[in-house]
Formats: structure tokens, C-alpha cells, sequence
């Protein structure tokens, strides 16, 4: 069910009643477990007593927005409004991160989530939000009502996270950003007028708790604030990634997919050396790609067309001319070698198409990519195998940002709409041989395992 593309996108922002640990709807899951414990900073038992607090409210909450969000019977369920989305007991909520803040020791920390307990029961005034967006936190939490899977609900549902800052991580983070200058001119090797906007701060880190929605599956490895909050349009953005569950995805779902489905250059390994800095700066370049713009770009013909369309063709874009920054700008001033970045890319290729199509934007945004390669030729289907020379799919890269130049990043929609009609989900054309393959697989997920936080 999990492919059937026209039924899942028919059915589109209809589940938000659905109360199912696992997301999209499958016949059977393959979990791994990845424990939180070691991650959890020691900062005494008040700190894991107050994590228990919180997650209880929290998922009280989670519950509570699901008996509200339950049709009638013989109705399909509606999108509550935006009203409907605040916690119901904001005040409950804040006192539980004021107590948590008490046990933090870094006066950042401790402002950061005073600011964000605030915010729960009053909203974000614009002096705070630039503030989190300054301030350098070594521990961060984060409570509200925060976006989940767009096919399954276009609003957010309660979620509460914390995390530690990763210096390692951070310092990948930092050399890359060091080269950003040298961003603006390699796009504008790919069409005189792409330019980069501004970026929001990234924060490399370790997540140690999580309730609510958020504690669901599949995982998301990245929140971006406030945007995932509700707050719409802030210029003040931070990314909180969260290197260790990523890690535990690209272990558990990415290598085995692409050790089963990929012959291109070297294989995919997440726990080599040389792929320490390359699954951060893969979501870090992908941030920039969002930004990636021309002087006449305007989404909102094609938002008008087809809501759906255009966040397949953002995520596309994004993924496309990430990845090529961070192939051909950032990789050779700090050590690493193309091809394994490639190597990395085709295994998250497989891993978002294995989610299923119809139901994520970003899948069939890489459901999109690896079709057009395969039609261009820059990959080729051994049965179900996808095999090809890592240069050759790095043109195809550069081939498809000209495209999504012309077609997406400029207003009239039609070009785009057509586009994707050409090589998006609607037709499996070449790759069919590869998603019946993994229509006959159990869906991989991580679960979160959090015995540290049952305090007696």
C-alpha cells in the first residue's frame, strides 16, 4: 500500500485521527533500537524526573488532539484551525520546562528554554525568536506543537525534544560554512543568475529525549525553527539536527538498501573514517539548496496548481543542489572524495523511496531524481540494481539543477507541473524493477529506547 501512489495521494492530509505508531500505513515494520541513555547528559536525577514529567503531559496532550481531531461517524476527519493547534494546558507544559531549566548548568541553556516555556503560553514576540536564533546552547528543549509528515497531517501535533550540542559534528559544521563564499559563484556556473539567500543557524547535536509525535515513526533527524512551530516566514531560523539518530538510520535502513541496490563507485559505509563529516554536511548542504534561488523566483502559481507538487519539486531542488555543493564546493578543501559523497547520496535516495510514494513530499522528490537519471542515462536498472559511474550521476546532478533552474525557480507553473508529470511517481517507467523490490520489504524504522527516564 505503501506505493500505491494514487491512493496515497488522494488520501493526503487525511489521518489526523490516526493514532498508529507507524507512519505511513504498512502491513509490517523492521525495527532497530537506538538508546537514548548514553546521549543524556549527567546532570542528575532531577533532570531525568523532570524529562519523565514532561513527556507524560506531553503525550497527554498528543492523545487529547487526537479525541479532537476523531470524525464523526461516517465523516472523514478535518484539519482542526490553527487555534486548535496550542497545547490545552499551556501553563502545565511551561512549568515543566522551568523546572527542567533549574537543572541545567549554562546560563544559554537555561535563557533559551526560559524563552521557549514563555512561548508556550504566550507565542514568540520577534525579540525572542532573533535571540534562540543567536544564542549557543549546549542543551536544548524544545516544546509545542511541531510539524509531522505532511501526507499525514499538514499541521503540527504535540512533540517535545532535548539534545546536547555535537561539538565533532559542529566543527564539520563550522569548515563548511567557511567556504560559503565560494557557494554564489559555483551556481552561477550552473545559470548566471542563481543566487543563495540568507541561512538559518545550524546546530549540530545528540538527541537525548522525545515525546509526543515527534517519538513516532518515521524519525525525523532535524527540526527547523520556528517554521516547524508554526511560525511562518520568521526571519530568525535555526536547524537542530540531531547526529545520532541519523547515524542510527543510516546504519539500520540507508547502508543495507544500498548494499542491496546500488552498484556505483564504492559502497556506502557509515562507520568508515571517511564518511564521519558527510551524513552533517548532507543535511546541512540540503539546508542551503531550500535557499537557492533566481531574482524571478515566486512559488505561488504553483502552490496555487498543486500544493503537493511544489513541496516534491522544493524538496528536489534542494536535495539537488545541496549535494552538488557539497560535492563540487565543499568536499575538496575539506578532505573529501566525491565519489563517496555520491555514495552517501544514492543510499538516502533509496531510503526516502523505500518510505513509500504519495505519502512524503521528499520521497517522491527522490522517487523524481533517481527517474531522471534513469532516463538520462546517467543510471542504469540491472533488474532492480541501480548502477552507474559516480561522475556520470554528478553530471546528471548539474543536468537536473538547469532543469529545476528553468522549470521550478522561475513563476509560471506549467513547466514545472509538466516536469514532474515526466519524471515524477505517477509512472515508475525504469525504476519499477526497484520499488516492487522494496514493495515486498517490511518498512524500516529507529525507535527510541528511553528506560533512563522511568524514575522511581
Amino acid at each position: 500500500m505503501r506505493f500505491d501512489y494514487s491512493h496515497n495521494r488522494a488520501a493526503v492530509g487525511t489521518f489526523r485521527d490516526r493514532r498508529s505508531a507507524f507512519w505511513p500505513p504498512s502491513g509490517g515494520y523492521q525495527l532497530a533500537c537506538l538508546d537514548l541513555a548514553a546521549e543524556t547528559p549527567d546532570l542528575g536525577a532531577g533532570l531525568l524526573a523532570g524529562l519523565a514529567t514532561l513527556k507524560s503531559a506531553v503525550e497527554a496532550e498528543w492523545h487529547q488532539a487526537k479525541d479532537a481531531a476523531a470524525p464523526a461517524e461516517g465523516r472523514r476527519p478535518a484539519s482542526l484551525p490553527e487555534t486548535g493547534r496550542r497545547f490545552q494546558t499551556p501553563a502545565l507544559i511551561a512549568s515543566a520546562m522551568r523546572d527542567i531549566a533549574k537543572h541545567l548548568p549554562g546560563d544559554a541553556d537555561r535563557r533559551a528554554l526560559g524563552l521557549r516555556a514563555d512561548a508556550v503560553e504566550r507565542g514568540y514576540p520577534t525579540e525572542a525568536l532573533c535571540e534562540l536564533a543567536e544564542l549557543r546552547e549546549d542543551v536544548t528543549l524544545v516544546a509545542g506543537h511541531l510539524g509531522t509528515w505532511s501526507g499525514k497531517d499538514p499541521g503540527g501535533l504535540p512533540t517535545a525534544f532535548a539534545c546536547r550540542r555535537d561539538d565533532a559534528g559542529q566543527e564539520f559544521v563550522t569548515a563548511a560554512l567557511a567556504e560559503r563564499d565560494r557557494a554564489e559563484p559555483y551556481l552561477r556556473t550552473l545559470m548566471a543568475d542563481l543566487r543563495l539567500g540568507d541561512l538559518p543557524a545550524f546546530a549540530a547535536t545528540r538527541l537525548f529525549f522525545m515525546a509526543g509525535e515527534g517519538n513516532l515513526h518515521p524519525k525525523h533527524i532535524a527540526y527547523f525553527l520556528p517554521e516547524d512551530e508554526g511560525v511562518k516566514e520568521s526571519p530568525y531560523k535555526k536547524t537542530y539536527y540531531f547526529r545520532n539518530t541519523h547515524r542510527a538510520v543510516l546504519d539500520a535502513v540507508s547502508a543495507p538498501l544500498a548494499a542491496r541496490y546500488v552498484r556505483v563507485g564504492r559502497p556506502f559505509d557509515p562507520a568508515a573514517d571517511r564518511f564521519a563529516g558527510i551524513p552533517v554536511l548532507g543535511v546541512l548542504s540540503h539546508e542551503f539548496g531550500h535557499f537557492v534561488h533566481r531574482p524571478a523566483t515566486d512559488f505561488d502559481p504553483l502552490w496555487r496548481a498543486d500544493h503537493w507538487i511544489v513541496g516534491v519539486l522544493q524538496e528536489t531542488a534542494a536535495d539537488v543542489f545541496g549535494i552538488l555543493l557539497l560535492a563540487e564546493v565543499w568536499a575538496e578543501p575539506l578532505g573529501l572524495d566525491k565519489a563517496d559523497v555520491i555514495a552517501y547520496y544514492l543510499a538516502e535516495c533509496l531510503r526516502y523511496v523505500d518510505r513509500g510514494l504519495g505519502t512524503f513530499p521528499d520521497s517522491d522528490g527522490m522517487f523524481l531524481q533517481l527517474s531522471y537519471f534513469a532516463k538520462l542515462g546517467a543510471l542504469a536498472l540491472d533488474g532492480p540494481v541501480l548502477v552507474g559511474e559516480p561522475d556520470v550521476v554528478l553530471a546528471g546532478l548539474r543536468s537536473l539543477a538547469r532543469v529545476l533552474a528553468e522549470v521550478l525557480l522561475l513563476p509560471d507553473p506549467r513547466p514545472a507541473l509538466a516536469f514532474h508529470d515526466a519524471y515524477g511517481p505517477g509512472d515508475l517507467g525504469p525504476l519499477a524493477p526497484l520499488v516492487e523490490e522494496l514493495r515486498r520489504r517490511p518498512m524500516q524504522s529507529v525507535e527510541y529506547v528511553q528506560e533512563h527516564l522511568h524514575v522511581r
